[in-house]
């Protein structure tokens, strides 16, 4: 065998190692990114879950959330400061949400689904209460995003906040 030949052959198979390296690394990626995913829907959807469960499973802060969306001015301080810090967990939940469908990270479609909160309230005065406080401790984007959930339809008639 000539020195040319065993060139061309040792080219041939550094093209094919580089080719499967690339093959084995798109598929690193493509793993990485459905768990970057898969990480971004268990973050949204257990800090939300965290939050009606903290509502639901413990009566005072259930009679403090309901009076404060409902009657926010009938609260003292101290329990509009509850009402106030409890909402703004929310709020933080629905950002990061926001946020990371913003970078494609988590599904469009359930950062939505998770914003219908803020349309289910939408008209309550505790939500007023709540966002001219603290509107402006969030980023542009995602009030602009809250603002359009304002805009939107009512949802069917919520008779819990009655």
């Amino acid at each position: 065998m000539n020195w040319d030949a065993f060139g061309t052959i040792a080219e041939i198979v550094a093209a094919a190692g580089v080719i499967i390296t690339l093959i084995y690394v798109a598929l690193q990626v493509k793993d990485s990114a459905r768990a970057s995913r898969s990480a971004a829907v268990t973050d949204a959807t257990t800090t939300m879950h965290a939050f009606y469960h903290e509502i639901g499973s413990n009566r005072q802060v259930s009679e403090l959330w309901l009076r404060g969306m409902t009657d926010p001015e009938s609260l003292d301080k101290p329990d509009a400061l509850q009402f106030v810090m409890l909402t703004h967990s929310a709020f933080l939940g629905f950002q990061r949400a926001f946020f990371l469908a913003h970078e494609g990270t988590l599904d469009s479609g359930l950062r939505d689904s998770i914003g219908t909160a803020v349309v289910a309230v939408k008209d309550l005065p505790g939500l007023d209460f709540y966002w001219r406080q603290r509107k402006d401790f969030f980023q542009p984007e995602f009030i602009d995003w809250v603002e359009g959930l304002r805009t939107r339809e009512p949802l069917a008639e919520l008779k819990i906040y009655q």
